[in-house]
């Protein structure tokens, strides 16, 4: 009784620690900011142009509004949310020899991937980890490269942009989007029976979302006619086209907190297998990209196994997906951890995550506009095509990733874990590096 009491102010004391360490002052939503942004550019910033033309951009706001907006936003809180939570370790193992307790030659446990194995009746696993995510690169693309078209109004039935010669002027405008998160997470496990655990994972997030947008006006009508019809400032004859639009927003607060079941179905020498349950919770706010504001199910299948001081595992799962624009996911892990020293255990995982429901996928301004440009002579016509995104478009992000790290155990009761998350493929938002680290204690 003594014990669980122990445990239990041990617990407390941490998770009231985590609590406080997510209080931060208030601040603007971080949801808005592409919205204030490309609103700014494409409507405020145009008042200076001469009569009706700075309202010809209005319909491009209210269509990234609507489209790109939700988009961009939902890329960052999903990617967020669904960080895995690295798993936890039963520590040393010891058999009994003779009546004398003896150490088992085994590896330490993996890292990301998930063993069968439970941490045992009545103890409890306490872990605090640390990732950080600097998300990099969407679809292969450098996020400080992003770049997006924006079209003017059409103003003649035609459907054709270019008949009237205004319609041939476009903004560009380059993101050069940062975004970064530190997360803590306070992750703890308890053996309810020798064959069930229960567990969660609390984790505490600082998310920055920064850069300097940069809006270029595209003038066919100051190339052609030398007068802007479309201007940042300066005058028709003599215009500014281009604009620089700083952003600089951060949060800080707990995310979506995950309740996590295991239980495992079969103990034999030739392999054990189990089953967890993985709920997210909608702790996290979503306007500040803690969170995705929807409960998300994972139900997985652990398959491992002990060859010598080897362990490899399989776990195969599914998750299901409320949130907006993010699909329902087949998710695999599988790989293996071997001990190097009695005290320092390698692992490696290969992880997946395959998209089912396409109908979900995220579209950042898809395909092209054809502009039919009139010169300025009036004879003939030129024809270009220009791309209203250099993001590659896609039905689903499928995610494949490599995790390598290290366990080092300097005694039974506390151990060290360093990861590293490499992707090896370009879908998704994603860091080039993810790296984690953390303690963990066996009670």
């Amino acid at each position: 009784m003594m014990r669980r009491l122990v445990k239990g102010s041990q617990l407390g004391l941490a998770v009231s620690v985590l609590i406080g360490l997510s209080w931060c002052p208030a601040h603007a939503q971080l949801d808005s900011t592409f919205s204030h942004m490309f609103y700014d550019i494409l409507v405020t910033r145009l008042s200076l142009s001469p009569g009706l033309h700075a309202q010809h951009f209005i319909p491009a706001a209210q269509a990234a509004n609507n489209q790109l907006v939700p988009a961009l936003n939902s890329l960052i809180y999903n990617n967020i949310a669904s960080f895995p939570i690295s798993s936890a370790s039963t520590g040393i193992l010891y058999d009994w020899v003779g009546g004398q307790p003896v150490r088992l030659p085994t590896s330490l446990g993996p890292i990301l991937g998930e063993t069968a194995r439970t941490v045992g009746a009545g103890k409890l696993a306490l872990e605090v980890s640390y990732n950080y995510l600097n998300m990099d690169r969407f679809r292969g693309v450098p996020t400080n490269q992003m770049q997006f078209n924006f079209t003017h109004q059409l103003l003649n039935g035609d459907m054709i942009l270019g008949t009237d010669p205004t319609e041939s002027d476009y903004i560009t405008v380059s993101t050069d989007m940062h975004v970064s998160a530190s997360m803590a997470a306070l992750i703890a496990t308890y053996g309810l029976t020798k064959d069930i655990d229960i567990g969660f994972a609390i984790p505490v997030i600082k998310m920055s979302l920064s850069g300097t947008a940069t809006a270029v006006i595209n003038s066919f009508t100051f190339a052609t006619y030398g007068i802007a019809f479309h201007y940042f400032g300066g005058t028709a004859q003599n215009p500014v086209l281009s604009i620089e639009e700083p952003y600089n927003q951060s949060s800080t607060g707990i995310g979506d907190i995950a309740l996590r079941a295991k239980y495992g179905i079969v103990r034999s020498p030739d392999a054990d297998v189990a089953a967890l349950v993985d709920v997210r919770l909608p702790t996290g706010k979503q306007e500040d990209f803690l969170g995705t504001g929807k409960t998300t199910l994972r139900i997985w299948g652990i398959l491992s196994r002990r060859i010598g001081e080897m362990t490899p595992h399989i776990n195969l799962g599914y998750a299901h997906n409320s949130a907006t624009l993010q699909s329902d996911a087949v998710e695999f892990r599988a790989g293996f951890e071997s001990p190097l020293l009695s005290d320092l255990t390698f692992a490696l995982d290969f992880l997946g995550q395959i998209d089912v429901n396409s109908s979900k996928a995220v579209h950042l301004l898809p395909g092209s506009v054809t502009y039919v440009d009139h010169p300025v002579n009036g004879t003939g016509t030129a024809q270009r095509i220009v791309p209203l995104s250099n993001i590659p478009d896609s039905n689903g992000d499928n995610l494949y990733n490599a995790s390598i790290g290290f366990r080092f155990a300097p005694n039974d009761k506390f151990m060290f874990f360093a990861n590293i998350l490499a992707p090896l493929n370009n879908a998704g938002l994603r860091a080039t590096l993810a790296p984690t680290v953390g303690l963990s204690a066996n009670l």
